[in-house]
């Protein structure tokens, strides 16, 4: 691809350079070239956003809610019409096959619409005290919610979960991933165009810097993060070390896929296939990783998948019939073995 792509943050709906000057290089996972730059944002970038989600928020909350979710559905008709850009973006952002990223774009549409209709539906409660009196509940946003955006799916957990917190009335800082952070740059372009100044703010940068203030930062109440275990647990840390947080986390899973006696090989194999997310290089928290099979069909089940496993085309992500493209980021490749390992060293079966 000979695009080189610089892009910028979104802040208070200004497109801008990081506080520093410094950029981030994004790196293609296919052929390790440099594809684009993005700013490498930090604490003084993070507080900018926090500060201008905060601003915006109550007048975003007193928005009517149908105005909300008509913006919002303004915003999945752009990236609908946007697909074909936004999904060649992603493949070679993430490595991810061609075919299942125009289907990440597409959800994040759907999802944003299921969110700007199902939040018409937010309601309180009304709960009888006595003959007389009446105990009534309304929903409140929670202010600024800070999202955290994993390297895999990125527009797809991006857009589509920033939706849901909106619909609430509540505003939003996302820090993409440093590994694939074009799709969000657009996202935020995007947004700048169609929704009020500081209602979605984007900053991109390290974990360790821009993520880690994300999560310190007093004035964000709620945080979601999809991702590993190890950050999971270092979110929480940090959290909690600076103020009352709710925290949603998203993490990482051992996935089984269990074949009984009566289960056909074909069924059982397509099933393990379909599951282990070839597309997506197995880097997916949702993929099979664990196959468990009876030992009636342990051998054929096993020299089937075996031989469909070797017809699986590895090549460039963005090849319509290529089944698998490269692993993106280096560390999963030292560690991805360590499940197998485990597994021969500790599992008994009787």
């Amino acid at each position: 691809m000979s695009e080189l792509f610089s892009k910028q943050m979104l802040i208070g709906g200004r497109l801008v350079e990081s506080v520093t000057g410094q950029t981030l290089d994004v790196i293609n996972p296919a052929n390790e070239q440099l594809v684009g730059r993005v700013p490498s944002g930090a604490a003084d970038d993070v507080d900018r956003a926090v500060q201008a989600a905060a601003g915006a928020q109550p007048d975003w909350m007193a928005t009517d809610i149908t105005e909300r979710a008509a913006l919002l559905r303004s915003l999945a008709h752009v990236l609908e019409e946007r697909q074909a850009e936004l999904t060649r973006v992603e493949v070679i952002d993430t490595g991810n096959t061609i075919t299942k990223m125009r289907g990440d774009v597409a959800k994040a549409v759907a999802q944003i619409e299921y969110f700007a209709g199902i939040g018409l539906e937010l309601k309180g409660e009304t709960v009888p005290s006595t003959a007389r009196h009446l105990h009534l509940t309304i929903r409140e946003p929670f202010g600024v919610v800070g999202r955290i955006v994993p390297f895999n799916h990125p527009l797809m957990f991006a857009a589509a979960r920033m939706a849901a917190p909106l619909m609430a009335g509540n505003t939003i800082v996302i820090k993409p991933a440093e590994q694939s952070p074009i799709s969000s740059c657009i996202l935020g372009e995007i947004c700048a165009d169609v929704l009020p100044p500081g209602v979605v703010n984007i900053v991109t940068g390290h974990g360790e810097t821009a993520g880690d203030a994300l999560v310190r930062h007093p004035a964000v109440k709620r945080i979601g993060f999809t991702g590993s275990v190890a950050t999971g647990l270092a979110i929480q840390r940090a959290a909690a070390e600076t103020a009352v947080k709710t925290i949603t986390l998203e993490l990482g899973g051992k996935n089984p896929c269990i074949v009984f006696p009566d289960t056909g090989v074909d069924v059982a194999v397509d099933a393990a296939i379909s599951g282990m997310n070839f597309a997506w290089q197995g880097q997916s928290c949702g993929s099979t990783s664990r196959l468990f099979v009876h030992e009636s069909q342990y051998a054929a089940v096993t020299a089937e998948l075996k031989k469909r496993v070797e017809a699986l085309r590895v090549g460039d992500p963005l090849d319509e019939s290529s089944d698998m493209g490269p692993i993106n980021w280096g560390a999963p490749t030292k560690s991805g073995d360590t499940p197998n390992r485990a597994g021969r060293r500790d599992c008994s079966f009787k």
